[in-house]
Order: C-alpha cells, then sequence, then structure tokens
C-alpha cells in the first residue's frame, strides 16, 4: 500500500524546483516578501508575523495602575469605570480613559495586521494555483478569507490555550488568592475535589487542548489549500477536507509523524543558514567595531562618546538587516517546500484538491523553462 504522506516528500521536492527555478530576481524578492510578512501556522494563533516562518501568537492583556487611592486598575476595569462615569455625568478621569483608549486601539491594530499577515499568506498559496507570484489582486481577493482564518485560528487557539491558562491560574490562586472572586471560588472548589474527579478534570484538558491543537494544524496546513482551491471560507473548507479524509484517518496519522520530520529537517536548514550567516556577519561587525574604536581613541569611546553610541547603533541595524536579507532566500526554500509538501499530501489523497498549478505539478510534464514573467517590467506594473 502506497502512502500519499510518504510520496509527498519527493513531489514537494520537484513541486518546489519547479516553482522557484528557474532563478527570476524580481520572483523571488515577492516571494522573500511574502515569507518574512506572512502569519499562520499550527504554532501560530493570530497575531502579526515578524520574521521567516514566524507563526504568531494571540493578543495579550495589558494592565496598569493609576494614583486613585491605593488601588490599581485593569484596562477591563478602567474601561468600565469609564463607561459607568459616562452614564452617571461624573467627570473622566482621563488619565484612565487615554489608557483604556490606548489599549483598544492596541487590540484593533493587532486584529488588523494579523488579518494583513494572513491575507499575504494565501497570496502565496495563491502563487502555487497560478505560478504567477502577484502581490496586490490576490491580497485583496484573500482579505475576506483571511478574516476568517483569523477568527477561526483565534476560536481554537483559545480551546487550546485557555485550559493550560486556566490550569496556571487556578493552581497560583490554590497558593495565594490573587483576589477575584470567580477564580479564587474555582481554585477552591478544584482544590476540594477528590483524585478520581481532579484526573478526570485534567484528561478533559488534555483532551480539548489535544484537539484544539489538531483541529489548527489541519485548518492551516489542509483547509487553507482546499480554500484557495476551491474559493470557499473556513467552513466550507473544513466541509471539503472532512469529505475527503474522514475515509482515510490512517493517512492522516502517517501524514503527522512524516510532517514532523519535514519540519524538523527543514528547521535544521535554517538553523545552519542562520549559524553560518550569522558568524559571518557578526565577524565583519565586529572588524568594523574595532576600526571605529581605533579611529575614536578606544573601545570606551564606542560606549561613552555620541559617535560610538551612533556607530554601534549603525552597525547592530546594518547587521540585523543583512543577516534577515542573506538568509531569506533560504527560508523561501524551506517554506515553499513545507507547504508544497502539505498541498501535495493532500492532492494525494483527493486530487481534486491538488493545489498545483499544472507546470509545477509533479505528476505533469517537466515544462520547457522560458523567459521568466516576473522579470519583465510591465508584469511588475501589473501587479
Amino acid at each position: 500500500m502506497s502512502w500519499h504522506a510518504v510520496e509527498a516528500v519527493d513531489d514537494a521536492v520537484e513541486a518546489t524546483r519547479r516553482f522557484l527555478f528557474p532563478f527570476g530576481l524580481v520572483r523571488w524578492a515577492k516571494l522573500a516578501l511574502l515569507v518574512l510578512l506572512m502569519g499562520g501556522g499550527a504554532n501560530a494563533g493570530a497575531s502579526v508575523s515578524a520574521a521567516p516562518d514566524a507563526r504568531v501568537g494571540g493578543v495579550s492583556g495589558f494592565s496598569g495602575s493609576w494614583g486613585t487611592g491605593t488601588g490599581t486598575e485593569s484596562v477591563a476595569e478602567a474601561s468600565d469605570a469609564v463607561i459607568s462615569d459616562l452614564s452617571a455625568g461624573v467627570p473622566i478621569d482621563w488619565q484612565v480613559a487615554a489608557v483604556a483608549v490606548a489599549a483598544i486601539a492596541a487590540v484593533v491594530v493587532i486584529v488588523g495586521l494579523s488579518v494583513v499577515s494572513l491575507s499575504l499568506r494565501l497570496v502565496f498559496y495563491d502563487a502555487l494555483r497560478t505560478n504567477e507570484v502577484r502581490l496586490w489582486r490576490p491580497f485583496l481577493g484573500r482579505l475576506r478569507q483571511s478574516v476568517g482564518l483569523f477568527v477561526a485560528s483565534t476560536v481554537l487557539w483559545s480551546f487550546a490555550a485557555g485550559p493550560i491558562a486556566l490550569a496556571v491560574l487556578v493552581a497560583a490562586a490554590a497558593e495565594t488568592p490573587i483576589g477575584w472572586e470567580p477564580i479564587d471560588s474555582f481554585a477552591a472548589a478544584v482544590g476540594s475535589l477528590s483524585i478520581g474527579p481532579a484526573i478526570a478534570v485534567g484528561l478533559l484538558g488534555a483532551v480539548v487542548v489535544l484537539f484544539a491543537t489538531l483541529a489548527l494544524r489541519f485548518t492551516y496546513e489542509l483547509v487553507v489549500p482546499a480554500m484557495v482551491v476551491e474559493g470557499t471560507g473556513v467552513l466550507a473548507g473544513w466541509q471539503r477536507v472532512w469529505r475527503a479524509v474522514r475515509g482515510a484517518w490512517p493517512e492522516l496519522v502517517v501524514y503527522l509523524a512524516v510532517h514532523f520530520f519535514v519540519g524538523l529537517g527543514t528547521a535544521i536548514v535554517e538553523g545552519i543558514a542562520f549559524v553560518l550567516v550569522g558568524s559571518a556577519v557578526t565577524v565583519v561587525s565586529g572588524s568594523v567595531l574595532l576600526l571605529a574604536a581605533v579611529a575614536l581613541g578606544g573601545l570606551g569611546a564606542l560606549v561613552s562618546t555620541t559617535a560610538g553610541v551612533a556607530t554601534v547603533a549603525t552597525v547592530v541595524v546594518i547587521a540585523v538587516l543583512a543577516l534577515v536579507a542573506l538568509t531569506l532566500p533560504v527560508s523561501v526554500v524551506t517554506r515553499t517546500y513545507q507547504i508544497a509538501y502539505e498541498a501535495a499530501t493532500l492532492g494525494g489523497i483527493d486530487p481534486e484538491l491538488l493545489l498545483f498549478h499544472p507546470d509545477i505539478d509533479p505528476g505533469s510534464a517537466d515544462p520547457d523553462p522560458g523567459p521568466d514573467d516576473d522579470d519583465d517590467p510591465a508584469s511588475v506594473d501589473r501587479n
């Protein structure tokens, strides 16, 4: 019996080769931009990616303290206080109001950037679908899907991380009451459970975390390609994938096992590239700083003079940019291969959900390499 998840390892290599080569500067530059900015992944959650292959976490809450006697107020309490004061005609503590507004604005910005990041991820899938690396039009066309993907990932991450966060909070409240009655009462109730019910509650929480994590993984790795192929939302994509895999559970088990090694391999490649490039950048940066120290009168001048501090800051910024720029091509290859592996597995299970353009599809004849349209200035203008 052949396993599609195993065959997809070689198919992804061929699809990656056809998609990325022959090399085109404009094409690779666009792909590097997508890899740098796109978000989403099994361990991602719902916020913005800030580095290649960065998968974002959720939005954390804000807390702070203001001088209103001896107590402190969280943002939620501050917001309630502002609304209450407005209703009662009481003069508003503008410091509290400003923090509440800032917190709301931060959440709106993070959500907006997260949706943009997920839409850029869908643009990458769209490039595999069309074999054309376009940015603006696919980005706008995929915004609605990215909103649904953001909502779905946020819900799934809440189920995946919620029981863990609740367990930590309850454990802390059991040791020292935190002053919030619902949590303190819940911690006391859990602490009064006998061994049997406590184990049952723990197992239930573990099952919720496991299923939510798997659902999140399958959403990004299998449902997203189906969404791009079918042009549907998350729920319709899940229904379509469910029809394809419901009789192929052994395939999914093999897929998860093989995907682990695929992810491990790509992480090792990226790690080696980071170490090699980072070492070279460090040597060059250190040499520049030594020369600057000689010119300024000693190593101490690098931190004790304005010119020295400006030199250090400039060298650090340039070094970071150089490190990102020099490792991005490796990230383009590894990210393309990993996504191609996931898409090839889904296409093997259900050929109707195969994401690849015929020129990329490993099952089709290798097309004759022609001129790269992405290097045509007219092509750049169209995008």
